[in-house]
């Protein structure tokens, strides 16, 4: 997806648990900045990235404001700060790769994005069948009407991006909202970035073109009749490309 096509979407996730948590203003501007610069290598791994008052020049901000970005980089694990060491950018192992943000901005031409693109749908496919199957035996009435609603809403989005990245996020996120499980319920927002690496990776269009909402409205059907089997295996079917593992 195009920046404004995020933003648009993102505009309509106004939903607790899903949204951004970095810091407001000029803040996350800088966060942002650093951030995308780090992840696709703009600053290489290992090396001290330009010092406080530096940052704040090129930037046209403050130092208190550089001083803050980096602490949030650093709770992200993408940098270490240390006196006489700099700041310094972490090996990607070390890096927190189930934050949002962290997904979020790594650019789809980098060369690392498709064994993110690859690794997430891997990690998806062990989360959500049986997010799934939790959903269709312990959803309430009015949960099962919300996750049919949100597949329902692909068809309403009528091919337009921002539509249909806000459906999937809601639909997905529903159901693991139906689960019951607090500990699954805070990987919502690492689902939506999961989901947003997909549409910036093409395969969901690819795979679904204008037919993107009938596995969701399949899925909602087994988890809205109580079919655990069943919902796992459509939502499994729903999140297993052909060429998962090859890339």
């Amino acid at each position: 997806m195009q920046l404004s096509e995020k933003r648009a979407a993102a505009a309509m996730l106004d939903r607790p648990g899903i949204r951004s948590s970095l810091p407001t203003g000029t803040t996350r501007e800088i966060v942002e900045t650093l951030g995308r610069r780090i992840a696709n290598g703009f600053y290489a791994v290992g090396e001290v990235i330009p010092k406080e008052d530096q940052l704040a020049a090129s930037l046209g901000v403050s130092r208190t404001t550089v001083r803050d970005a980096i602490k949030v980089l650093s709770g992200k694990s993408l940098v270490r700060t240390a006196r006489r060491y700099g700041t310094r950018v972490q090996p990607v192992d070390d890096w927190n790769l189930l934050d949002p943000d962290v997904l979020a901005w790594h650019e789809p031409a980098h060369p690392r994005f498709q064994a993110i693109f690859v690794e997430a749908m891997e990690l998806r496919r062990m989360i959500e069948p049986e997010a799934a199957a939790l959903a269709a035996v312990r959803a309430s009435p009015a949960q099962r009407r919300a996750i049919l609603e949100a597949a329902e809403a692909f068809a309403q989005a009528r091919g337009e991006v921002a539509l249909l990245f806000a459906a999937d996020c809601r639909f997905h996120t529903a159901v693991i909202a139906a689960t019951g499980n607090l500990m699954m319920r805070q990987l919502s927002p690492t689902i939506v970035a999961m989901i947003q690496v997909a549409y910036d990776h093409g395969e969901t269009r690819i795979r679904y073109g204008a037919n993107l909402g009938v596995p969701h409205v399949a899925a909602a059907l087994a988890i809205r009749d109580g079919d655990a089997d069943l919902a796992r295996r459509r939502m499994s079917a729903m999140l297993y490309p052909d060429f998962l593992g090859t890339g």
